[in-house]
């Protein structure tokens, strides 16, 4: 009876596979950067590797507090525009379906939606276990 079962399982492999296999698959490059906003290279925190991904809304208007990150990170703009503006009155923007870096020598920035509507932002975090995505500057 296992070597049935065995063999309709052996079957499904070699046949259902292949089939759902043969569907096209579409993949594109987004982005990539080996450098930050500002120019700089970046190098992965030491310890145990922990890579996240966070979702973050913003509400028309609103503005998250002044920051830095000690990781570095990637950003996707799935919706809206979002400023990100530094403590020496410098900025830059970004909209829907465009991306950035950051890494620890970004200076400490805030980041607010300065578009209309809600705006969405996608980050992936290149961390390690217990540090945080953030810190904020008091």
């Amino acid at each position: 009876m296992i070597k049935f079962f065995a063999a309709i399982l052996f079957s499904l492999m070699v046949f259902a596979v292949p089939a759902v296999a043969a569907e096209p698959v579409n993949v594109t490059e987004m982005f990539s950067s080996s450098s930050t906003i500002d120019g700089d290279s970046f190098k992965y925190p030491s310890g145990k590797a922990e890579m996240r991904l966070v979702r973050v809304e913003f509400q028309e208007g609103a503005t998250f507090p002044l920051h830095t990150h000690a990781t570095p990170l990637l950003a996707y703009i799935e919706k809206g525009e979002l400023t990100l503006s530094k403590e020496d009155g410098t900025s830059q923007s970004w909209e829907a379906d465009e991306s950035f870096v950051l890494g620890p020598k970004t200076p400490a920035h805030t980041m607010g939606n300065t578009g209309e509507g809600t705006a969405v932002m996608w980050v992936t975090f290149a961390a390690s276990e217990g540090m945080p995505n953030l810190n904020l500057v008091s």
